[in-house]
């Protein structure tokens, strides 16, 4: 498994970064993990199976929902106390997963859908961007080589002006598991068997996932949720990735008292 490592252990509980679908752990390098390094927080970035440099990606339709929820166990394994789970997109889907039944310090679910599963996304993409929508089916379907990535790329930012600056600095996408699309089709009804400090945050220029999405993860954990002025799906890549990013070090601070 890919394991990006930033950081020196501190009294502070590690973070643990779990990227959403057709991407990596690079998704984070850029941005992110520079200003919570700085910030003085340390923890790695992972691959899960399939993606970015951890291998199996001629497999991927293979993996479900376990299997990554199974690589978070393993990232989780790098610290000797629990992590904070941040996930982003799928990511924070699968942190919730992995949440229901191991201890965590705390999540942070970026532009994650809820454990309900993709049907309220689903209708949503398909109500707001359907060009999106039939890019999407394509992608799952066919791969990355069939699909028109700027359309998905003008979805993951406010712009397609921003789109195309940001381009350059990303890899292109990558295959996702067809199979786990599938199986988030089916809600978890299950809840929490520890309790989880949690914080939902969604932009309201996401184009693929709801803002009430957010509202009924922090209710569901007891948590918090935000919703950030002008920031897209691409949290952690877009421009406006400081608000974002300051969203979560206040919380993170606003925990575990930093010094």
């Amino acid at each position: 498994m890919e394991v990006i490592n930033f950081g020196k252990p501190n009294d502070r509980p590690p973070l643990l970064f779990v990227h959403g679908s057709y991407c990596g752990a690079w998704i984070w390098t850029r941005y992110f993990i520079p200003a919570f390094e700085k910030a003085g927080w340390y923890g790695a970035a992972i691959s899960l199976r399939g993606h970015g440099q951890s291998g199996g990606e001629d497999l991927i339709n293979t993996y479900g929902i376990d299997d990554y929820v199974e690589d978070i166990r393993q990232g989780a394994r790098l610290f000797q106390t629990d992590p904070v789970l941040i996930g982003h997109s799928l990511g924070g889907y699968l942190v919730q997963k992995y949440a229901l039944d191991n201890h965590v310090s705390g999540q942070v679910l970026l532009a994650a859908p809820s454990l309900m599963g993709l049907a309220n996304t689903s209708r949503f993409i398909a109500a707001h961007r359907p060009m999106l929508a039939l890019q999407l089916g394509i992608l799952i379907a066919m791969g990355p080589k069939r699909v028109n990535q700027r359309i998905i790329y003008d979805a993951l930012f406010s712009s397609h002006e921003e789109a195309e600056k940001a381009a350059p600095n990303f890899p292109p996408l990558q295959r996702e598991s067809s199979r786990v699309f599938l199986e988030m089709n089916f809600p978890d009804f299950r809840v929490p068997k520890n309790p989880v400090p949690t914080l939902a945050l969604m932009g309201d220029k996401d184009a693929f996932v709801p803002e009430f999405e957010a509202r009924y993860e922090a209710q569901f954990w007891g948590g918090k949720s935000k919703i950030i002025p002008n920031v897209p799906h691409g949290q952690m890549m877009a421009d406006t990735w400081p608000d974002v990013a300051k969203e979560v070090l206040g919380w993170l601070c606003g925990q575990y008292q930093c010094s």
